[in-house]
């Protein structure tokens, strides 16, 4: 049964369902598989977290599933784990290493992520990323490719390839975890001609893209980890990374540290509400919203003339559009989720405000 036929019965229930089910999408001419994962506390209507969790190369959506434990986290903590698979067991990372996918996996998780979004209550501002090894690089990937706003993106034993520099452009502003062992032979820590850039590459790669404070602030986690924490950065981000000292290329469930765990701790700090440089408030803005945050309605003031208006969400689309005439505009916020947005006056002026719906 695919999650498409599932929905239907999935709709009918009021009160809290509890569903692990198979799902497809085509996307780029292939048919994709997924794993999704809904909690019983889950009821239609309410929005909830959404984590994106990826397999390493050779494994598979159900192996990553079976090893981290997010299903018993998400029923705990009330979210949607989502475990798409890569085609042949790998994904397109620009990886030296034959066998590696050339399909559009960039893209295939960002139509994953609408067409979850379209089935289930998402919180949109609240969706994340993470993988381990092979799908460790793409968390990286989404993060600096993706158009979709990923909030938090978290690698586990997988850095970024060589090939994938060029086109890191983030378009957003993520946290990005990274924990990973220092006897990794399979992605070393230091790097390889073989696996890519070394771990503190990558840690001077985002900390560069998101203007953070270095050097890190640096503290005991543990006996064997050591926590690493770049901040403040631009946006709001940070960039944390976890040190295992002798660690080997594994995701970390023991009892004194849990990757997955850590990883959905650090997420919950972070939303699509914070905005990408892109979508950035100008410092001198003669534009006001009342009341702010707001629930049914806003009311913009402080525009001359007739202009144009566009409320920008955190992923940068338009979901609201109109014109305010006579200096102010009512506008209505009825039919939106609650969230960041950006209310922005086409007037070739770049002016906006940052709004809140409740």
């Amino acid at each position: 049964m695919t999650l498409r036929t599932l929905l239907p019965a999935l709709a009918l229930l009021a009160t809290s369902v509890v569903a692990q089910v198979n799902g497809t999408i085509t996307h780029d001419g292939l048919t994709r598989d997924h794993i999704t994962y809904v909690p019983s506390a889950y009821v239609p209507g309410t929005p909830v977290p959404l984590v994106f969790v990826m397999h390493g190369f050779t494994q598979s959506a159900t192996a990553i599933m079976n090893v981290t434990g997010f299903n018993v986290l998400a029923e705990q903590e009330g979210f949607i784990v989502a475990y798409p698979n890569g085609v042949n067991n790998g994904w397109n990372t620009n990886s030296p290493f034959p066998g590696g996918s050339t399909a559009d996996d960039v893209g295939y998780i960002g139509a994953l992520r609408d067409t979850l979004i379209s089935q289930f209550s998402i919180d949109t501002t609240s969706i994340y990323a993470t993988g381990f090894s092979a799908g460790g690089y793409m968390s990286h990937k989404l993060g600096c490719e993706s158009p979709k706003c990923f909030a938090a993106i978290a690698s586990v034993s997988g850095t970024v390839n060589d090939g994938d520099l060029a086109g890191c452009a983030p378009q957003h502003t993520p946290g990005v975890m990274q924990i990973h062992g220092t006897s990794d032979v399979i992605v070393s820590y230091n790097g390889s001609i073989f696996s890519g850039l070394g771990v503190q590459d990558v840690l001077d790669l985002w900390t560069s893209k998101l203007a953070c404070s270095t050097p890190p602030t640096i503290t005991p986690f543990n006996a064997t980890v050591e926590q690493q924490v770049y901040a403040p950065c631009n946006g709001s981000a940070s960039v944390v990374h976890y040190k295992i000292d002798g660690g080997g290329h594994t995701w970390p469930t023991g009892a004194t540290f849990s990757a997955t765990n850590v990883i959905w701790d650090f997420f919950q700090g972070f939303t699509c509400g914070n905005f990408s440089t892109a979508l950035t408030e100008p410092a001198a803005s003669t534009l006001s919203a009342w009341p702010n945050p707001a629930e049914d309605a806003v009311l913009l003031m402080g525009i001359e003339g007739t202009f144009p208006y566009a409320l920008i969400d955190a992923t940068g689309r338009t979901t609201l559009s109109g014109t305010a005439r006579g200096g102010s505009a009512l506008i209505d916020l009825r039919g939106l989720r609650s969230g960041a947005y950006l209310l922005r006056v086409l007037d070739g002026t770049g002016r906006s405000i940052r709004l809140l719906k409740q």
